[in-house]
């Protein structure tokens, strides 16, 4: 009898971690989880249409549709929320996660200051720097520090910091991007790379960290070529999913089709996949369960 039980005690303790399941959120937005600790990263649910980028348009997380999302996508708790960076369309509904369901806001000191300003105490939020290291439940998260590349030519558009608590409504240009980061997700079932920017810089710091599965931000990328060679076959990853492809204009579209972002060119990156034999790579819709470890 003690034998079984013992037997029974480390099934349920495998099939507690087992699995590590994810779900996209939008953008580069995500659910990871293993059936016991929850870990999102970047909830940008809440979509800004191009004239709310006026001066003096005021912005703000819209509660109805992080809860829509984050039900429709079966969240209950989240024990830890990472944002990469602190533009808009990656941190605006990470303030209302934490707050609404629970766990710690970490990013950078402009992340925390989006997380102070919208109502989140000082133990609700975590500042991260590179080669920080997290355990939170089974997961570990590694930080590295990986530059934002500028948006049209040389230009960076929301450049700097954001140096004190921002409140909020306010305008999209206020969120500034501060320190971008990237993560390595180690867990007992696997590795997992989130790159947060499209281009590799010429001072990689991933360029000899390999995973099982590489979450790839496609957006704002130098070419496809140059993801294939400089991350995704270095990598060594056996399984593929792009970031950062929707539209982030338009509101996330309820019958699972997915509106794709202009300039993004899906099809011509899926094609210089092909080109390169490459693994083939998975694009989930919103809230659509993928067992990546």
């Amino acid at each position: 009898m003690k034998t079984i039980a013992l037997l029974a005690i480390l099934f349920v303790s495998y099939s507690s971690w087992g699995k590590v399941s994810f779900k996209w959120l939008g953008i580069s937005g995500f659910v990871l989880d293993d059936g016991v600790t929850t870990l999102v990263f970047d909830p940008a649910m809440t979509r800004a249409p191009l004239y709310d980028y006026l001066p003096f348009r005021a912005v703000q997380s819209d509660e109805a549709e992080v809860f829509y999302w984050m039900n429709r996508c079966g969240i209950k708790s989240v024990q830890a929320t990472f944002v990469n960076h602190a533009h808009f369309d990656h941190v605006i509904d990470a303030p209302m996660v934490v707050k609404k369901f629970g766990g710690v806001l970490y990013g950078s000191s402009s992340v925390i200051n989006v997380g102070l300003g919208q109502g989140l105490a000082a133990k609700q939020v975590q500042k991260i720097k590179d080669n920080d290291g997290w355990k939170i439940g089974n997961f570990t998260v590694r930080i590295f520090d990986t530059p934002h590349a500028p948006h049209i030519m040389d230009i960076m558009l929301m450049d700097g910091n954001i140096e004190k608590p921002l409140k909020s409504p306010t305008s999209i240009w206020n969120y500034r991007v501060g320190d971008t980061f990237s993560f390595l997700i180690t867990h007992p079932s696997g590795r997992i790379i989130f790159q947060s920017t499209g281009r590799v810089m010429d001072e990689d710091k991933l360029k000899s960290v390999t995973a099982d599965v590489l979450l790839l931000t496609i957006a704002n990328r130098h070419t496809s070529e140059n993801l294939i060679q400089q991350r995704i076959i270095p990598s060594k990853a056996r399984k593929l999913i792009p970031l950062h492809h929707d539209n982030f204009f338009y509101k996330m579209n309820r019958d699972k089709e997915i509106d794709y972002l202009w300039g993004v060119k899906v099809n011509e990156f899926n094609k210089a996949l092909e080109n390169a034999k490459s693994l083939k790579p998975i694009w989930p819709k919103y809230c659509e369960e993928v067992h990546i470890l």
